[in-house]
């Protein structure tokens, strides 16, 4: 009759490491979890500060070019890229 009591022992033993596997493993995809939202906060934050530049940076190029402030300092790639290709001669 020792033999019942001693495969409930082992039992035992096996479903506690495995319910603590369990919680580290929930606890370590919790942390994942919470660097993927850090992550996605991050990219949007960088993004909208991103959008803002370039439009800084638009309309700042195009405030120079209205005013003829840039004194022949446009690159000439540029403008053409704006304006289209050059038509052929």
């Amino acid at each position: 009759m020792n033999q019942p009591e001693h495969d409930d022992a082992e039992i035992d033993e096996g479903r506690d490491a495995l319910v603590n596997n369990v919680i580290q493993l929930q606890s370590q995809l919790r942390g994942l979890i919470a660097r993927v939202d850090s992550a996605k906060n991050e990219h949007h934050s960088l993004l909208t500060e991103n959008q803002m530049l370039q439009k800084y940076i638009n309309n700042s190029l195009t405030s120079t070019a209205v005013f003829g402030a840039t004194g022949g300092a446009v690159n000439p790639a540029m403008a053409q890229s704006k304006s289209g290709p050059e038509p052929p001669r």
